[in-house]
């Protein structure tokens, strides 16, 4: 009988392995994160996971790469933007598509996000959460104390706004010392300045005759109207320290992306009583965004019983819902129902599905889902030299427009040789 029942045992199928690699870290991230490993052990996954801080920075792509050519691939790895495509390019993705029909993914991750999510029209990514970075972040109580009642509508009201702050002792503008940081404030200025269409075409189709010299010095020039409200502590911070400022009343805002929500969330702390959430102005009706999706691997060491298992998981609305309400986005799925979101959550999921309609999802510049990451980094780096005060705005203008147009991965993605 021993004999017997050890050989069923054996018999038995292995149990899934999956293997995950992250960037989430900080405390909201964190929460979020446990939810999908909790769910992922509770459906019979064995579990490992290994992180690094730095969302689709080149420090998180090189750790990822080294563990790939150690033989020690995992099954999974977060990723956003254009980096999925680099990644698919080298022939290292698993083809998603059979999950992705069973399931329906087309019908309900909007089109904007696909696009992503898909290369060689082959789903290799399975988004699960859609960030917007268009949000000032602001502290309640202060906005109270200063006399604020609405939002700022325009540029002109929130220059009104911080110099009211300024006044009254408090730094007006939180931001961090990151390059993505410096390009978040860039782009949601340029989204106002311009609208939809010129962004779209400037920013994501890289059409160059689109932003002229003047265009771009007018973003520049409201860049720097902006920087004179930030303080000199901005080059030592990280994002979630400048968001900190914020929670405990140092800061009357932060314009950065809705993780901000799950960061108070986490803290315990409720829309409309602690904090508020605003659209930057100029940009309503806009959803720029940034999905955070996963790639998977057609060889991960762990082995590829729980790929499928993973992205199912991944990609269901009942994890989507509970991830989220955490991470402080709005699902991927236009779908998930927005009854357990906080406030500033529904107004995110109506934001999407509403900017879906109109076609006015836009890809983040900074976060890399607008052009390829050779393109990002060189607007990264004229966007920081221009806030330090480097570049004058005419100069950077140019030196954007040639960042735009003149780099070969961004005539490579308009098809030129």
């Amino acid at each position: 009988m021993l004999l017997l029942w050890g050989s069923a045992v054996s018999a038995q199928p292995a149990r899934p392995q999956v293997d995950l690699f992250h960037w989430w870290v900080s405390g909201g991230e964190r929460a979020s994160l446990d939810v999908i490993r909790d769910t992922a052990q509770s459906k019979g996954l064995g579990w490992t996971e290994s992180s690094t801080a730095g969302s689709g920075t080149d420090r998180y792509t090189k750790v990822l790469d080294q563990r790939v050519r150690s033989g020690k691939t995992p099954t999974a790895a977060q990723m956003i933007g254009h980096d999925i495509h680099a990644w698919a390019a080298r022939g290292l993705l698993a083809n998603l598509n059979d999950i992705a029909r069973r399931e329906e993914w087309d019908a309900v991750v909007p089109m904007e996000i696909q696009h992503l999510s898909k290369y060689g029209g082959h789903w290799v990514a399975a988004p699960f959460n859609t960030h917007s970075t268009n949000w000032l972040w602001v502290n309640q109580p202060l906005a109270t104390s200063l006399g604020v009642t609405t939002p700022p509508d325009t540029f002109s009201d929130l220059v009104v706004l911080l110099e009211k702050a300024r006044r009254a002792g408090v730094v007006p503008l939180a931001i961090g010392r990151e390059q993505w940081e410096h390009t978040l404030l860039f782009e949601l200025v340029a989204a106002g300045a311009l609208g939809a269409s010129t962004y779209r075409k400037a920013f994501v189709e890289l059409i160059p005759e689109t932003l002229t010299q003047e265009q771009a010095t007018l973003v520049f020039a409201r860049i720097r109207t902006l920087s004179r409200y930030v303080d000199p502590g901005s080059q030592r911070r990280s994002w979630d320290e400048a968001s900190e400022m914020v929670r405990t009343g140092k800061a009357l805002m932060q314009a950065q992306g809705t993780w901000v929500n799950g960061e108070f969330t986490a803290r315990g702390m409720v829309p409309g009583r602690e904090y508020a959430c605003w659209r930057f102005p100029d940009t309503q009706g806009m959803f720029l965004f940034n999905a955070d999706q996963y790639i998977f691997f057609r060889e991960p060491t762990a082995g590829k019983n729980g790929v499928e298992a993973l992205a199912s998981l991944l990609m269901s609305p009942d994890l989507q819902e509970q991830v989220n309400v955490r991470s402080g986005a709005a699902p991927a799925r236009v779908d998930v129902s927005p009854e357990p979101f906080n406030a500033c959550g529904k107004r995110a999921i109506a934001g999407l599905r509403a900017s879906n309609m109109r076609r006015t999802v836009l890809g983040s510049i900074a976060m890399g889902n607008a052009n390829p990451a050779a393109v990002k980094t060189a607007i990264y780096q004229v966007v920081t030299k221009h806030l330090r005060g480097a570049l004058s705005d005419e100069s950077a203008a140019v030196a954007l427009r040639k960042a735009l147009y003149e780099t070969p991965a961004a005539s490579a993605k308009r098809g030129i040789p």
